[in-house]
């Protein structure tokens, strides 16, 4: 029983002629190993990025929602110092009116918090904005 291979004749039990391309069981491992350690690192990365776009979507969210507040905040006609506070399933947050030194002049402060990998995060907003004085004498 002969077999034809690259056009040489092999005798089963007889190795394969010289000039014959074939890889080794060594080189077979060491390709998979860097093969896997490839793999490794790509998924590392991959991860990694999911990360930091979970945390991208959910900074984005926070600041529309800080500058939604802050707005809503800047355009009530009845504006006053005050100090208000909101939550919902994600974020938590705090509107803050309080006086700055110059008269007629408030600060609109908005803070909104959030949970995220088991670390508090925060995003900050301020705004300024001018309030009518309070008539005295009446």
């Amino acid at each position: 029983m002969h077999q034809r291979y690259n056009n040489h004749s092999i005798t089963p039990g007889t190795h394969r002629p010289k000039n014959t391309v074939a890889f080794t069981m060594v080189e077979v491992i060491v390709a998979l190993v860097i093969l896997s350690t490839t793999l490794i690192a790509v998924f590392g990365v991959l991860r990694a990025c999911a990360g930091a776009t979970h945390h991208a979507r959910m900074l984005t969210e926070a600041v529309l929602l800080a500058e939604t507040l802050l707005t809503q905040a800047a355009l009530d006609e009845n504006i006053a110092l005050q100090t208000s506070n909101g939550a919902d399933d994600k974020y938590k947050w705090q509107v803050r009116i309080i006086p700055t030194p110059i008269e007629s002049l408030a600060a609109i402060n908005v803070s909104v918090k959030w949970n995220e990998q088991n670390r508090l995060q925060q995003y900050n907003l301020v705004s300024l904005r001018y309030i009518k004085p309070a008539l005295e004498g009446k």
